[in-house]
């Protein structure tokens, strides 16, 4: 617990550095003020400051309650926290069956999710977890093991583990309704070409890889591991005895075979792939290749 306490001090620090809003104490506890105004009272035993987005903080209350192990004499020592907006407005996550939830247990991440720059986070009920827009409009109601954007807003992968305690994916739309069940290893999203990748990696020999289309229709299916998707070119991954990539043309049923450890779609039929540390781009069409200096892109 205290190294997780270290690591919650060290991104409030990090968050408090580019923040407008100050953190105070009076009378041992804690609040927030902005521009000498204050907008939440101190009555928390710790607070973190407003996120980059200054629309939310994490306010918590110490618990001491008695230590789980007969032989050891120390209180156990816990946080409930709530979420908070300018307006000192608790966030309120309401679930299928009716419950509600405004209070949240400090775990390990629990800082890391809400101080992300972006305008959403996760947060945890009963160990389900829910996604939510930082102005606390809740986008899922059901909990999920792990839950988050994939890299097209409009869906959502979904995990859950099964009963093997083995975390599962699938794909949801922002009504939560199944576009791909929670049965694979790994799905992505190709948003460029709508196309939705689901992986069966660890699954067994007889597994395939799936190619589905936004409509959760199954299009392909492939028994090597496929790594990229496009409308035209399929990348498989192979992992023994040598890890190396296939380039397969769809339309002409051509295989090439490149050596590359990381692989990512780049503009039009081109790839960007680095190779024993050395970037590249390669396009899959003409198999042709021409240097890419990350760090001159990165600039």
């Amino acid at each position: 617990m205290f190294r997780h306490l270290l690591y919650f001090i060290f991104c409030f620090v990090i968050n408090y550095s580019f923040s407008q809003t100050a953190v105070f104490k009076e009378d041992g506890k804690w609040g927030i003020k902005e521009n000498g105004n204050i907008l939440i009272k101190p009555a928390y035993d710790t607070i973190f400051n407003f996120d980059s987005t200054f629309k939310v903080c994490l306010a918590c209350a110490k618990i001491k309650s008695a230590n789980p192990n007969k032989y050891i004499k120390t209180p156990s020592i816990t946080f409930n926290c709530r979420y908070l907006n300018k307006r000192s407005e608790p966030l309120i996550i309401k679930q299928f069956a009716s419950d509600t939830c405004s209070i949240f247990s400090l775990g390990k991440n629990t800082v890391a999710q809400y101080l992300n720059g972006n305008n959403y986070m996760t947060v945890a009920v009963k160990n389900h977890k829910h996604l939510v827009y930082k102005d606390f409009t809740q986008i899922t109601s059901k909990g999920y093991d792990e839950i988050h954007f994939s890299s097209d807003p409009e869906f959502l992968v979904a995990e859950n583990k099964d009963d093997g305690n083995v975390l599962l994916s699938g794909l949801i739309n922002k009504k939560e309704e199944q576009i791909i069940p929670m049965v694979f290893s790994h799905v992505k999203v190709n948003s460029r070409d709508s196309l939705i990748i689901a992986c069966t990696t660890g699954q067994g020999a007889n597994s395939e890889d799936d190619v589905f289309n936004y409509k959760g229709e199954k299009i392909a299916a492939y028994k090597k591991h496929i790594e990229l998707a496009t409308k035209d070119f399929i990348v498989h991954k192979i992992f023994s005895p040598k890890e190396y990539l296939i380039v397969y043309n769809i339309k002409t049923k051509e295989e090439k075979v490149e050596y590359a450890q990381e692989v990512y779609l780049y503009k039009g039929e081109e790839l960007l792939m680095m190779n024993e540390g050395h970037w590249f781009l390669y396009d899959m069409n003409t198999h042709k290749k021409s240097p890419y200096d990350l760090k001159h892109q990165k600039k």
